[in-house]
């Protein structure tokens, strides 16, 4: 996956808007096609859930029964930049506005944490033995990982010009409420660790049976976001804005493991995850 320094984007972008033009030539908001490119940051929390199921009639670990629940969370400050293409609509003559724009992007940066492990004490405590690894039925104490890769969007813009910023920035500046719904490729990667066998692993650690593996899962998520954002004039026909914007990727099961298989131990993780950002756009009217 792709790794981006996070003043990186920014600066470029930051370099061609300054190439681009003087302020307050002209207005960059006319009604017609535009193009652009993005560059943003933004904190990524995320939340991973894990539920450990022995409820299942043919379970037959010492955790027989129980069901474990523990969770872990983690933000990160995430970076990306991206290409845009749009068409904006003047509504009326008073500077009244509405854009529709498709966009696609890609990310940097990772979310990562560690679930807690849940020892069963009853079933220690009825077995006389209270190894220090992880047994069969019990929560695992799972590392976890989860980043974004590349998504693609639609967004509409509605906004308008208020006339102090006009006087403050220029003609042609506006403000604008947004809003859209994107497709983002994601990256769930679980390390584990511990004794599968209900009898127990005898040698410990160094047990032939002992397991220690991965599991990585790709899964497209479907995102809302929302935000509001700020357009200054450049130069002729060229703009530039700048939005905070919040996006919520709901909750998903990127991993399951079915307690219908033996040894009938259900594994689910489950992930929350949302993102505030600071986004930076330089736009060509056409």
């Amino acid at each position: 996956m792709e790794r981006f320094d996070h003043s990186g984007p920014f600066g470029a972008l930051a370099l061609a808007a300054a190439l681009a033009g003087t302020p307050g030539l002209a207005s960059a908001m006319e009604e017609g096609f535009h193009l652009g490119l993005s560059a943003f940051m933004e904190n990524l929390d995320a939340t991973a859930f894990k539920t450990t199921d022995n409820t299942h009639p043919g379970n037959a670990t010492a955790s027989s029964g129980r069901a474990f629940h523990t969770r872990d969370s983690d933000d990160k400050a995430a970076s990306g930049f991206g290409i845009l293409a749009g068409y904006t609509f003047q509504l009326d003559n008073r500077g009244l506005f509405l854009s529709a724009e498709a966009d696609w992007a890609w990310h940097g940066g990772k979310a990562r944490g560690r679930l807690e492990w849940v020892r069963d004490s009853a079933a220690r405590e009825a077995a006389g033995s209270n190894p220090d690894w992880p047994q069969s039925g019990e929560s695992w104490p799972d590392g976890w990982t989860f980043e974004k890769d590349r998504s693609y969007g639609v967004t509409l813009r509605l906004g308008g010009r208020p006339g102090f910023l006009a006087a403050a920035l220029g003609p042609g500046s506006g403000l604008y409420l947004m809003a859209g719904i994107r497709r983002v490729e994601t990256e769930y990667i679980v390390t584990y660790e511990g004794c599968p066998r209900a009898d127990g692993c005898p040698g410990g650690r160094e047990d032939e049976s002992y397991t220690r593996g991965r599991d990585r899962v790709e899964k497209d998520y479907t995102a809302w976001t929302a935000g509001i954002g700020l357009h200054a004039p450049l130069g002729d026909r060229t703009g530039v804005q700048v939005e905070v914007y919040y996006t919520d990727y709901g909750k998903e099961d990127p991993l399951h493991l079915d307690r219908r298989n033996a040894p009938h131990i259900g594994v689910l993780h489950a992930l929350e995850v949302e993102a505030v950002g600071l986004r930076l756009r330089l736009l060509r009217h056409f």
